[in-house]
């Protein structure tokens, strides 16, 4: 302890350990946070350094049962108030300051127009609350999920399964009779019965979403995580739930046994870390099993628990929450500024390692400081920084950011909007999974320009391509001569084709697909007036890829039936259809990152810029072939239908005086996959569409 407090200079000290304190058990926490760190920095150094996290959950459940046993209250009230007051004074000081520190951070460094923005501070908030897995769990099953790698609260996911836990294993042990004046044998026979109940039933949940195809359920719940933090507990049980001074080593006669156990269980620990993340429904059973025995095996005095218990490993174990607290979001505030790399490593660990410092001074203050801090204090301060934080997303919205103002073009690749209405990504997409909703009541999607209803809508329809125009609508709203409509669902072509043979895996996630675009159809139909356009946009090369033989063939004449019957019902009502042509594709991985990456301000120096900064290029014949089969079927079916025209937006991306067509224009990105426009390549169409919508151009395909 001397040496912690030499090492991070704190005045503050401890008090007394009582002696059930193990601290091989600190040490312990040091292999587990120094894991979790080696992989933060760089997942090929140690690709299953995540299973820290996983050690965290067993120590935190054999730690929070050998509190909770150690005490008999008077009451269970007096019993409960105790626990969720050491619990929030161990917790909650140092959380609460380093997501108002980080947030303001944030709010300095990243533009509110960037799609991280509202995404990172509500993790924050999240967390404030002990909710961001769940935040999390949701926000990573969207069709745009964002890259959590640039989410500086991401981490705190952890914080939240085990809060989580906190409020329900007091109650447990309660109900089995523990925790108050008078409890017997009986009550801790019914505990042990209880915690292997639940763990069998959660280990059971995890293996079924796992298994299932939900690892992310799998990941981000509590009640699928439960069984990690059960097993510590059923790990102290067997260990000193007897209330013996024997342990389960003694019991077994295994003294000779014991330190080559626990030197070959911490070996098979630390080879798992080596493994691939791939592997990580083994390597999760394993590392929870192998952690829970070393609870059991593990001795101060002997063997590698002398180890585990050097001055060093007792210093990072009992800084290990602070440490988890801010390694994460100093590595990801590097990434939205001078990068993360070999050059500035040494800094963000000095940097760390001072936080940590600082975190821990707090932390100890709260801790083990003067017993008179007023218990009111913990929630006020937690409202006071949940209000903080959604200032900065509210009327502070960007008035602290530092960076330049004027980056206003492909500062988002996902959350779309125009200004000034209720056309936005919130309301005018869908995931394929969500339920189809009727939408007879008023338009959320349906933006009106100067002359209101006496101009003509183009209503824009389709799947996530369609989405990504709504940029270039509300360019086409300023313009004063249309109104606009937007309405996606990820994957889901309006109006509906089958293109996937009998079986196919997608029709599972993309079932609800046919009721949409039916439903769509409808709702559009009712609301056509003489004059209006409906425009339909989908990647039918990308619905259509991989589809073969007799199954393509299928496919196609199911397209063109589909497009006869719909320009049929809207030329009935006076109005048109326009059919986006297909766009050239740039084979690259998903941009999950932040577009504003790729623009250079003060503190992101031009060395620092990403990878998918980099444009991606491929020769105009190569790509002008790729499209062709996709553009033929189109045209074959628009060649006889009256109200139906074809609008070729080719060369707005790729101009035929280019003989190389690129991802990337003036270093700006124009996609943010290998075929979703950003919202500057999307406006890059302005000037073809609107010279098309007014007649001027007769969407002939490009020239091949």
């Amino acid at each position: 302890m001397n040496s912690l407090v030499r090492l991070f200079g704190t005045g503050i000290l401890p008090p007394q350990r009582s002696r059930a304190y193990r601290p091989e058990i600190d040490g312990l926490r040091a292999v587990a946070v120094i894991a979790v760190l080696i992989n933060h920095l760089d997942p090929r150094w140690l690709p299953g350094g995540f299973l820290g996290v996983d050690i965290f959950f067993v120590i935190s459940g054999y730690v929070v049962t050998s509190s909770l046993l150690a005490r008999r209250d008077g009451s269970r009230w007096q019993f409960l108030r105790r626990f969720y007051g050491r619990r929030i004074r161990r917790l909650m000081p140092a959380l609460v300051v380093n997501i108002a520190v980080v947030s303001a951070l944030f709010s300095m460094l990243v533009s509110p127009l960037d799609d991280f923005f509202a995404p990172v501070m509500r993790t924050g908030t999240a967390a404030l609350f002990g909710v961001s897995n769940l935040y999390l769990l949701r926000q990573g099953s969207n069709y745009f999920a964002t890259d959590n790698h640039f989410n500086a609260f991401m981490h705190t996911w952890s914080l939240g399964v085990e809060e989580q836990f906190y409020l329900v294993w007091p109650a447990v042990l309660l109900l089995c009779g523990l925790g108050v004046a008078g409890a017997g044998s009986g009550a801790l026979r019914r505990l042990k019965l209880a915690s292997l109940l639940l763990l069998a039933l959660s280990l059971a949940l995890y293996l079924g979403l796992s298994l299932g195809g939900n690892a992310e359920r799998a990941f981000f719940l509590t009640t699928a995580r439960f069984w990690e933090l059960t097993a510590g507990c059923v790990a102290y049980l067997l260990h000193r739930g007897s209330g013996s001074a024997r342990d389960l080593g003694q019991k077994l006669a295994l003294p000779r046994w014991r330190q080559p156990l626990a030197l070959l269980a911490l070996v098979a620990s630390l080879a798992l870390l080596l493994l691939p993340e791939a592997w990580s429904l083994g390597t999760t059973v394993g590392i929870t099993a192998l952690t829970a025995l070393l609870l059991l095996l593990l001795q101060p005095a002997g063997g590698i628990g002398r180890w585990l218990c050097h001055p060093a490993c007792l210093a990072i174990g009992m800084v290990s929450y602070s440490l988890y607290l801010w390694h994460w979001p100093v590595i990801v505030l590097a990434r939205w500024t001078v990068g993360f790399n070999a050059v500035t490593l040494l800094p963000v660990l000095v940097l760390i390692t001072l936080c940590t410092a600082l975190s821990y001074r707090l932390e100890c203050l709260f801790r083990y400081g003067h017993p008179a801090i007023p218990g009111l204090l913990y929630p006020a301060m937690t409202v006071l920084v949940a209000v903080f934080s959604a200032g900065l997303q509210g009327p502070l919205l960007g008035r602290i950011f530092v960076g330049e103002r004027r980056h206003a073009i492909g500062t988002t690749a996902n959350m779309k909007r125009i200004g000034g209405t209720t056309v936005d990504t919130v309301h005018c997409f869908q995931e394929p999974t969500d339920p189809v909703a009727r939408g007879d009541g008023p338009d959320p999607c349906l933006a009106l320009g100067p002359k209101g209803k006496d101009l003509p809508t183009l209503f824009f329809l389709g799947d996530s391509h369609t989405h990504v125009l709504i940029p270039l609508g509300e360019k086409l709203l300023a313009s004063g001569r249309f109104n606009v409509s937007f309405m996606a669902r990820g994957g889901c072509p309006v109006p509906f084709f089958p293109r996937w043979a009998e079986g196919a895996p997608e029709q599972t996630r993309y079932r609800r697909c046919r009721p949409y675009a039916d439903n769509e159809e409808r709702r559009v139909l009712a609301r056509l007036r003489p004059g209006d356009r409906v425009v339909l946009v989908s990647n039918l090369a990308g619905h259509l890829k991989g589809i073969q033989g007799e199954t393509r063939l299928n496919a196609e004449a199911s397209y063109a039936a589909a497009l006869r019957r719909f320009d049929a019902e809207v030329r009935r009502r006076g109005a048109d259809v326009v059919v986006f042509g297909p766009l050239p594709t740039f084979p690259q991985l998903k941009i999950g990152g932040p577009l504003t990456l790729c623009q250079t301000e003060w503190f992101r120096p031009a060395w620092s810029l990403g990878s998918q900064c980099q444009p991606v290029l491929r020769p105009r014949r190569q790509e002008l072939a790729a499209i062709a089969p996709a553009q033929r079927l189109q045209e074959r079916t628009i060649r006889d239908l009256a109200g139906t025209r074809l609008f070729t937006p080719f060369d707005s991306i790729c101009p035929p005086t280019q003989a190389v067509c690129s991802s990337v224009r003036a270093g700006t990105p124009l996609y943010s996959d290998e075929t979703h426009l950003t919202n500057a390549g999307a406006l890059l169409l302005y000037p073809r569409l609107m010279a098309f919508l007014e007649g001027q151009a007769d969407g002939a395909p490009p020239p091949s």
